[in-house]
């Protein structure tokens, strides 16, 4: 679709094979964790690796949990490289969450989205059904300790004052208290109810990246000396196609600044 509207989008493949995980999931079984840093460091290093490959538009999108890291990966790399883009982390399911949020509709999800569930296993069933086996679903709830309506479920359909990530100790871990890995009911899902919301984040990322090239067409970027503190005579180089005449590699790019890895 994107290359016949003339701006074809690239897409790279996932950077994260595993992920950084809540506290909540420790001691699940089929649950690799790894940690923070390796979740960020791996990010910052796979975004510059694009940057110098001349993608300097980059849209992170995130399927589900561990925002927190990615949104800590995305500063640090703009801190520690100071590099001229549009750079931005998506949660793609909140980003529409009023697709996700019952309503009297016959297509309509019964349940909010929490973890495991109705909202997951029907998007599941809509782009991978091979991988769905629904002879052996399960329901489960969690167990809290302390009285609901302060924390959130996935997408935030409550506004509540807590996102589910900004806890921990008020309810039982998953290991203790769901170890089917389900919180919801799956067995509600369909493919159809799924339909919606996947068609709506298709909407709504065509729409983001249509405005982002608009006003930045392919190798056209910010200002360098607006959102950055480096010059442009000193960007030049490395904002050249890459191998082109008097191009330079964003990894002989000078250190500024105060933030950088050792």
């Amino acid at each position: 679709y994107t290359a016949k509207q003339g701006w074809e989008v690239n897409l790279a493949l996932p950077p994260l094979n595993y992920g950084g995980h809540p506290y909540h999931h420790v001691g699940m079984p089929g649950t690799i964790i790894v940690p923070k840093e390796v979740v960020e460091e791996t990010l910052i290093y796979v975004m510059l690796g694009l940057w110098n490959d001349g993608y300097r538009k980059i849209i992170v999108v995130n399927n589900h949990g561990q925002l927190w890291m990615l949104e800590s990966a995305l500063q640090e790399f703009m801190k520690r490289f100071q590099l001229p883009g549009i750079f931005r982390v998506l949660d793609w399911h909140r980003a529409v969450r009023e697709f996700f949020i019952p309503c009297e509709r016959a297509d309509s999800l019964e349940t909010t989205f929490i973890h495991a569930d109705e909202s997951e296993t029907s998007i599941a069933q809509l782009l991978f059904p091979d991988m769905i086996d629904m002879s052996v679903v399960q329901d489960a709830q969690g167990e809290s300790f302390l009285p609901d309506g302060h924390f959130d479920t996935a997408v935030d359909p409550f506004r509540r004052p807590h996102k589910w990530s900004e806890g921990e100790g008020h309810f039982a871990i998953e290991r203790h208290a769901t170890p089917e890995g389900v919180v919801g009911k799956p067995s509600l899902a369909s493919p159809e109810k799924a339909k919606r919301p996947v068609s709506a984040i298709l909407e709504y990322l065509t729409l983001t990246i249509k405005q982002i090239l608009e006003k930045f067409p392919p190798g056209k970027v910010p200002p360098v000396e607006k959102v950055t503190l480096r010059t442009q005579k000193e960007m030049e180089p490395f904002l050249k196609e890459p191998l082109s005449d008097g191009w330079k590699s964003v990894y002989e790019l000078p250190q500024i600044g105060v933030f950088y890895k050792l």
